[in-house]
């Protein structure tokens, strides 16, 4: 990867990089806009952080001020929506549900654990559709630990509106690329686990010091098509090393977030070949590792999902 960023990881052929930044941008610049998604997704991020199992009540209450103060003017107003959509006299927003189930980052150990630049890689287990009473948003999503890095992740909304988004956590307006599903045919590809075929979605995205206080985002797309890695998007920043390494933002690795109280009959979904790299305080990069059981904790809010198999904690498919 150009500019110190790390090697492709090992489970993908490394081929040629392609950079498809234009391209995802002139599709994106199409879809139309979803503001009620972009509501939700604020909403389920607040309620993650006010409700997690393992931060006591003033953990809560600064992972919540941490991400008002991240998202700034976006988030002005979100909570006492929040409080409207958990009542039982709401019916016309979606009731964010938490996590169905997935990986939260061991903290403040292993979330912290890099110098100069993390990156993540996994497979979305992406089922078309999800299946079951999905009605409303669904995302499978993760973070590379970095706090001002991206969501790269697949968003359900109800059966037949399924798109790849990008959330740069480093940037106003922080929404990206946005591309349906089904423009992603050369992405989309079919993986064997425990005996099964799943439809995956191979996702690679980093954050790393460029130099002084310029940090850059990246995310790319493994095309099945070429056996390459197509660069999707990027972006360069300045950043405090104290911006990344501290806040609720980049906790959370693979997870299912929901956004109902009640899940049914649900496709399966999830993440495969979990893996994790970090570069040095030096900008030495080390080698891919899977996500381990000592280094993330398995969080569920049960809202109806239940284990397929789990692989800790580098792979994970669930259902309901």
């Amino acid at each position: 990867m150009p500019d110190n960023g790390p090697m492709p990881p090992t489970n993908r052929p490394a081929g040629t990089t392609q950079d498809l930044q234009s391209h995802f941008a002139e599709i994106t610049a199409k879809v139309p806009v979803d503001e009620s998604a972009r509501t939700a997704f604020i909403q389920s991020k607040l309620l993650l952080a006010h409700t997690h199992p393992l931060l006591d009540i003033a953990s809560r209450d600064a992972a919540v001020k941490s991400l008002v103060d991240r998202l700034g003017s976006a988030s002005q107003g979100v909570l006492s929506q929040l409080v409207q959509a958990a009542s039982p006299q709401k019916t016309t927003a979606p009731v964010p549900g938490g996590v169905g189930y997935g990986f939260f980052y061991t903290d403040p150990g292993f979330k912290t654990a890099w110098g100069n630049g993390t990156s993540i890689a996994f497979d979305i287990v992406c089922p078309t559709p999800p299946g079951g009473n999905v009605n409303t948003f669904l995302y499978l999503t993760a973070t590379n630990r970095s706090g001002k890095g991206v969501e790269a992740f697949i968003s359900y909304n109800g059966q037949n509106d399924t798109h790849f988004k990008v959330f740069d956590w480093a940037r106003s307006p922080n929404w990206q690329t946005d591309i349906p599903l089904a423009g992603l045919s050369n992405y989309l590809r079919s993986e064997s686990a425990h005996g099964k075929n799943y439809q995956v979605l191979p996702v690679w995205n980093g954050t790393w010091l460029l130099q002084g206080s310029t940090w850059r985002n990246q995310v790319l797309l493994y095309n099945h098509v070429r056996n390459g890695w197509d660069l999707v998007y990027q972006y360069d920043y300045s950043a405090a090393m104290n911006d990344q390494k501290t806040g609720w933002v980049g906790s959370w690795g693979p997870i299912v977030e929901t956004f109902q109280p009640l899940y049914q009959h649900t496709n399966p979904m999830g993440a495969l070949t979990t893996q994790l790299i970090s570069a040095d305080n030096t900008g030495k990069w080390g080698s891919w590792a899977s996500l381990t059981a000592a280094q993330s904790n398995v969080r569920t809010d049960n809202v109806g999902f239940q284990k397929v198999f789990l692989d800790p904690n580098y792979a994970l498919v669930v259902n309901s």
